[in-house]
């Protein structure tokens, strides 16, 4: 009777697609490369059969691999990711290689420093309750212990401690300065600290897993410290002071919001600060809308928080009426472009509408945007709430108004406008009126989506068969569809320009798209078979998506266009590539089985082995492809 294979037994079946199945391709090539630097060190198999091992990286981690129930690696790290990185597929290839070459790996021992520290990461080695009463009873020994010793034995104690550790020294020395009552000195230190850990930027390489990220911790205990201390002015003037020091410093930094994050860890402080300061509640609010206002990277969300809290109604009065006076003497500056300053001043008049709102003074704010709409063009704030309160007609107005005044500068807008026209006739159920501006807005930029839209709102009407076979003559000839004979739909009441694409027909590109939408696999390779030869390839349609639109109908297409988008790929010599490559190949390899060709197909692969032998990496993704494990060996 063959012997049951145990957890640890089961790392030896896996293969290239286990793995990345389990981390994904990018996390699987860069683990291997981290095995094959030797990165993993101390190596070893814990009691429930998983594995265990430094693995350097920026720093030194320890990880720890299991096999789950369903055939793939479960793993935790202490690095920043924790689960199913890197770190975790090194330690599987380093597994692997060492059973292959018949190396022993050593048994973990119960006192392993790498247990203890994941520990802390939510693993099964013990429960949360059993570690709560482990550092409980910890604190009980430290109280008996201390309870022990004279007033002067503690004094020495504390001396003694103060001395190898000089964070602990200068913690007593603020406190002392706070009881006293005498906090500049702490202030200044606190706000020098600031502007020295702001200049220096945050930084992250992923790819060579390095980097710096500012600590703003200490700046974020020492906050709470004055706070609790009672001394809320002072937290309030340093937190001013935080925020336009952060806001630079997240500006400077070139990681993926790691700086970030540590700013805006020290913001419930400062928020907490400013609800326990004698400020009243308007100054309180106004204190908080700066900080918002001259927030650029999501820094101060705490006190956006704040200001969407319940507050009284006389505190939004008087925020209301200052805001509009800062809009009113708000003036334009030359060193700022035309976009910004609309941004800024939008972000205000935004922000005096939702006072106006809380202070019960809902009927000044139609006026005010149409006000606003002088200064910075913001028809859609305006026609939004129009649309809102259902004053459809004086909507509409806005709507011609803001087309007229935006579609060559700002399309984008007018485009906006327009979809906010058709919201309006939706609402009436006029949908002749919304299939007219739906095939309109095809025509200005023509899209899958748009055709989608357009059938939606025509089949409403029973008017699609016509309105697309128009739509599908416009694509190939050009020819705008309300001049057909025999358009089914009215005028929608819009300017309509002339299409913008005359030298693009046919538009192959959407033909393709709405045959693959439509299942017609005929028409797919029609208009691929003509698509325009260009200089840089074709930019259309992905092939991907051409060769599964038409595996069934034409099989050996199918394989040929997946063939020659991975030779492509395996070309530019890349490791990236190759993986990318070995996607398409596994599509091809499962159409070829289903045909029948698998001879066919392993002649292929052989031939493509022996054209580039060489790149170690890439036959590593061909030999991926079989499905078969990793390791040629067993124990």
């Amino acid at each position: 009777m063959p012997k049951k294979k145990t957890q640890l037994d089961r790392f030896a079946d896996l293969t290239w697609n286990d793995l990345e199945n389990w981390a994904g391709s990018r996390i699987v090539s860069r683990g291997k490369n981290y095995q094959d630097r030797g990165r993993v060190r101390d190596l070893a198999v814990t009691k429930d059969h998983g594995l265990i091992a430094w693995v350097d990286g920026t720093e030194r981690y320890a990880t720890r691999v299991v096999m789950e129930d369903d055939g793939l690696p479960d793993s935790i790290c202490t690095c920043p990711y924790a689960l199913d990185c890197k770190h975790g597929v090194a330690i599987v290839f380093e597994y692997l290689k060492r059973i292959e070459d018949n190396q022993p790996i050593p048994m973990a021992n119960q006192a392993d420093a790498r247990l203890k520290l994941l520990r802390d990461e939510d693993w099964n080695y013990e429960s949360n309750d059993e570690q709560t009463a482990l550092s409980e009873e910890v604190c009980k020994d430290i109280g008996r212990f201390l309870k022990g010793k004279t007033k002067a034995q503690l004094i020495d104690l504390i001396n003694e401690i103060a001395q190898q550790h000089p964070e602990v020294a200068q913690e007593i020395a603020d406190r002392q300065q706070l009881t006293s009552g005498h906090t500049t000195a702490l202030v200044t230190r606190l706000r020098r600290e600031i502007q020295k850990i702001g200049d220096e930027p945050g930084w992250q390489d992923y790819w060579r897993d390095e980097g710096f990220t500012p600590d703003y911790s200490g700046i974020r205990r020492k906050l709470e410290t004055l706070l609790d201390a009672g001394h809320t002015d002072e937290v309030l003037t340093l937190g001013r002071e935080l925020i336009t020091t952060g806001n630079r410093h997240v500006a400077e930094s070139h990681d993926e919001g790691e700086t970030m994050m540590e700013v805006a860890a020290c913001m419930p402080v400062i928020v907490n600060a400013l609800d326990k300061s004698s400020l009243d509640d308007a100054d309180k609010l106004s204190w908080a809308l700066d900080a918002e206002l001259e927030d650029r990277f999501e820094v101060c969300e705490a006190f956006g928080g704040y200001l969407h809290r319940k507050h009284t109604k006389t505190a939004w009065h008087t925020l209301a009426d200052r805001l509009l006076v800062r809009l009113k003497e708000m003036k334009h500056s030359r060193d700022v472009d035309n976009f910004s300053r609309n941004y800024q001043r939008d972000r205000l008049s935004d922000w005096a509408i939702h006072a106006l709102k809380q202070a019960g003074r809902k009927n000044e704010i139609i006026a005010l945007c149409e006000a606003e709409i002088k200064k910075t063009g913001n028809y859609e704030r305006l026609v939004n709430l129009l649309v809102s309160a259902r004053r459809y007609a004086k909507a509409e107005r806005w709507i011609q108004e803001g087309i007229r005044a935006t579609k060559d500068t700002w399309p984008g807008i007018a485009a906006g406008l327009r979809n906010k026209l058709r919201e309006i006739r939706t609402r009436q159920k006029n949908w002749p009126a919304v299939a007219a501006i739906q095939a309109e807005e095809f025509v200005r930029e023509p899209s899958l989506q748009a055709f989608i839209d357009c059938k939606k709102a025509a089949a409403k009407i029973k008017a699609w068969p016509k309105v697309r076979e128009s739509l599908l003559q416009y694509l190939e000839k050009g020819k705008p569809p309300w001049k057909l004979k025999g358009w089914p739909l009215p005028d929608s009441g819009l300017d309509v320009t002339e299409p913008k694409h005359k030298n693009r027909f046919p538009m192959v590109s959407e033909l393709i798209e709405i045959a693959i939408l439509e299942k017609k696999p005929e028409r797919v390779l029609y208009w691929y078979d003509r698509r325009p030869k260009k200089r840089y390839g074709w930019c259309g349609v992905n092939d991907d998506k051409i060769a599964t639109a038409v595996q069934t109908h034409a099989p050996d297409r199918a394989v040929a266009i997946w063939k020659n988008t991975a030779e492509r790929l395996i070309a530019e010599v890349k490791p990236k590539a190759y993986q990318e490559a070995g996607i398409y190949l596994r599509k091809a390899a499962k159409v070829m089985a289903k045909a029948r060709k698998q001879k066919e197909w392993d002649q292929y692969l052989q031939s493509l082995r022996g054209h580039h032998a060489r790149k170690i990496r890439l036959m590593e993704v061909l030999n991926s492809l079989n499905d078969k494990p990793i390791v040629r060996k067993r124990l």
